[in-house]
């Protein structure tokens, strides 16, 4: 679309104050001053360290014809004016409307929880795939469809990008588009104007409080997915899957306006667990649905996995997608890049890297690798700066308890010393256990290698699929896939 008339973009918004010509022809939306071109509508977003109504001037220099606001500003008066009570919302209403509201003509799916996102995420893609349904990835690893991918910059784009790439999966022939849903997006109104067919909690455990501030909150915003979106959601069958496992699943069945599908791998429930065979070359699953058997081998690993799988099995059976497809598509999936990822060496030693950074994501990992029976399992772990600071000594504990040897590191440090971090973390260390810490993250790494021996198990964990470590606001290259390969091949 090349343009659209003030007017019309502004219908059934609601206003606090209009000045300007409805008639105007608006060439695109912009909330950041880079994106502005001549026609553009600029909308004002209070950012967490800066406030786009200080920079409308300079929206305004680099041709903005009309800007969102939510409080009332001086302008020229060739520039249109629309005060707004909530300009993150209107930003999603209004992208949604200048892309043809995309959602109501792509099967869209959205995933959320603290754990378990990304893998049943990708696992449903796979499913689809075997399907040959043509599919869309969102997800905090890639953004990827019509044989194209992308580096995530986050796990749930701005509300503007979001419509953007909808609208392009439309265009190159997408029909099916799976995407992970952050609390924070769900706060921050990014999927405002998305139509969900479908939603998936996985579970929820302590992260993300130094935003949330507690559990209830935190819950209540994972809860907008099925609770607010749904709602209004225009699909005609809408469906919601649901961790029957976890007590926060259960209190979301109720009162929703969709099909309820409840997973389970310990009591009876619409899908669950029969009989499970665990071991290092992955995981063979004997399940029951509403559709009968059904038997899924994987090269995923552990209890957690065995849950992601579950999941993603259950919204393929919402969408009415036969077994012996939803089969296929769980065996050919190998994994997702920094989950639970191997790193194939011949000293006899397991070796993985992992994105666990929360206690409940690490006791969860750990307790799979224990369950396997190594002969001792060395973690290499350490905890991001600028993030949650209660969660830190209780990841700690949680090494302690399910680990043989425990080294304490750097992750990324982001603002905080790196010492400083590593200093709470280790508070959970209350039984004098064999742990050390080691401030450089490379050399932590080479020393878990060189400590291990054959039959071991090393798990380097918190930032998984990332190829940087970010330090006073700088990015620097760092893959923990490539430090570790480096040291066990002698590199």
């Amino acid at each position: 679309m090349d343009w659209m008339r003030l007017g019309t973009l502004l219908q059934g918004l609601k206003r606090l104050h209009f000045s300007g010509d409805e008639t105007l022809n608006i060439t695109d939306l912009a909330y950041h001053t880079s994106q502005v071109k001549p026609g553009s509508c600029f909308v004002a977003i209070r950012g967490f360290q800066t406030d786009g109504h200080q920079w409308i001037s300079d929206a305004i220099a680099r041709g903005a014809t009309a800007v969102m606001v939510e409080r009332d500003v001086s302008v020229p008066a060739k520039v249109s004016k629309i005060i707004v009570e909530d300009t993150r919302d209107c930003l999603a209403r209004l992208s949604a409307m200048l892309f043809g509201d995309p959602t109501k003509n792509l099967r869209l799916v959205g995933i959320t929880g603290t754990n378990g996102k990304t893998t049943t995420a990708f696992l449903l893609e796979s499913i689809w795939n075997a399907a040959h349904l043509k599919t869309g990835l969102l997800s905090t690893v890639a953004y990827r469809y019509a044989g194209k991918e992308q580096t995530a910059e986050r796990t749930t784009p701005e509300s503007y990008d979001l419509q953007k790439i909808f609208r392009s999966m439309l265009n190159q022939g997408v029909t099916d588009c799976v995407m992970e849903v952050t609390s924070h997006a769900l706060d921050l109104k990014r999927v405002v104007g998305c139509h969900f067919d479908g939603a998936i909690f996985t579970n929820l455990s302590l992260d993300h409080l130094d935003y949330h501030k507690d559990m209830e909150s935190y819950f209540a915003c994972k809860a907008r997915l099925f609770r607010e979106r749904l709602v209004v959601s225009e699909k005609r069958s809408l469906w919601a899957v649901l961790n029957w496992d976890d007590p926060y699943g259960r209190t979301l069945a109720g009162g929703l306006p969709a099909k309820i599908w409840r997973f389970s791998l310990r009591e009876k429930a619409d899908v669950c667990l029969e009989k499970i065979m665990s071991h290092w070359q992955g995981l063979k699953l004997e399940v029951r649905t509403p559709q009968g058997g059904l038997t899924l081998s994987s090269p995923l690993i552990g209890l957690f996995n065995a849950a992601n799988i579950l999941a993603a099995a259950t919204a393929a059976l919402a969408m009415e997608i036969p077994l012996d497809q939803i089969s296929l598509g769980i065996a050919s999936f190998q994994g997702v890049p920094g989950r639970l990822e191997k790193i194939p060496n011949d000293k006899e030693i397991e070796v993985f890297v992992d994105y666990a950074h929360s206690p409940a994501a690490l006791e969860n990992v750990l307790s799979t690798l224990k369950d396997l029976r190594p002969k001792r399992i060395i973690t290499v772990f350490g905890c991001g700066g600028n993030r949650d600071q209660t969660k830190r000594p209780l990841m700690g504990s949680a090494v302690e308890r399910l680990s043989d040897v425990a080294i304490v590191t750097s992750d990324n440090p982001r603002d905080e010393r790196p010492e400083e971090i590593i200093a709470e973390v280790t508070r959970g260390f209350t039984r004098g256990g064999d742990f050390t810490t080691i401030v450089d993250r490379r050399e932590a790494i080479g020393q878990a290698i060189r400590l291990a021996k054959p039959g071991d198990c090393v798990l380097i964990a918190g930032k998984g699929h990332e190829t940087y470590q970010e330090v006073k606001g700088v990015k620097k290259p760092f893959d923990d896939r490539e430090v570790a390969r480096e040291f066990l091949h002698g590199v």
